[in-house]
């Protein structure tokens, strides 16, 4: 992992990685406060509506490290919104093939998608952490540093081995 890499994580990416690595998700908080771990204020939104541990995390990290970026708050970041709103909201031309756009997914204009690639495009060395196909496809498009939670796992340094030792063993019985 570069030292220089910003990691933008949409929602889905927090829980997933949440969920998976429970014991090691304290190495996020080590992340937040080098300034290397962001969430666009849209995920902030999504993740304060649910009452859970992770929510009062990341409730935390953002009072003790400011690790939510506001797209008001930087004119090229507002601008670019717009246009990859625009370009991306209602589909996605891949190619000769056509893909549901951010407004599709389930959070419909609310969701941060565009958040996601908007702060990688403008911000140098933002890397957006989603799995989601709209994201991974407009950041295609725009030539956006995208990879999915498990990648973002990886390069952080955690990594299951003794979930693969135990499974070797249990074959062995």
């Amino acid at each position: 992992m570069s030292k220089d890499n910003i990691y933008i994580l949409d929602s889905d990416a927090l829980i997933d990685f949440y969920n998976h690595f429970p014991a090691k998700f304290k190495k996020l908080q080590a992340l937040s406060k080098n300034g290397l771990f962001k969430i666009p204020e849209g995920v902030f939104r999504e993740l304060k509506r649910k009452s859970d541990k992770l929510r009062r995390l990341i409730e935390r990290w953002e009072n003790e490290f400011n690790i939510v970026i506001s797209i008001k708050s930087n004119i090229q970041l507002v601008n670019e919104f717009g246009r990859i709103e625009i370009t991306f909201g209602d589909e996605i031309k891949v190619g000769g093939k056509i893909y549901p756009g951010f407004w599709k997914s389930p959070a419909g204009r609310k969701a941060a998608d565009g958040q996601l690639v908007t702060i990688g495009k403008v911000l140098p060395k933002h890397i957006v952490v989603s799995d989601d196909k709209a994201v991974s496809l407009a950041c295609l498009l725009e030539n956006v540093e995208c990879i999915g939670w498990a990648e973002f796992a990886r390069r952080i340094g955690i990594n299951n081995q003794n979930q693969q030792g135990s499974l070797f063993d249990q074959s062995q019985n």
